[in-house]
């Protein structure tokens, strides 16, 4: 039986790392089915989607548009 990989440490081997696919604000504004001058005024106001900027690159996280739109859901037309 051969012997368990382990780091140096003598701990397991970390899990691998989850990559987050990053979308542009043109390809975030298709996925929502928004303009990309919507997300940029969202952006300035504080109240849009959470965002990444990578230098001056803007990018939206997959995961977090998802998180972002089942925080949007309502139940009702009037509050809140």
């Amino acid at each position: 039986m051969p012997p368990k990989s382990s780091s140096p440490s003598g701990s397991p081997p970390s899990a691998p790392a989850v990559i987050t696919l990053l979308l542009t604000p043109k390809q975030a504004a298709r996925a929502l089915n928004l303009s990309v001058s919507w997300l940029a005024k969202r952006r300035l106001a504080g109240d849009g989607p959470p965002y990444i900027k990578l230098g001056g690159a803007v990018r939206y996280s997959e995961t977090a548009l998802q998180q972002w739109m089942k925080s949007q859901q309502r139940t009702s037309t009037s509050g809140p």
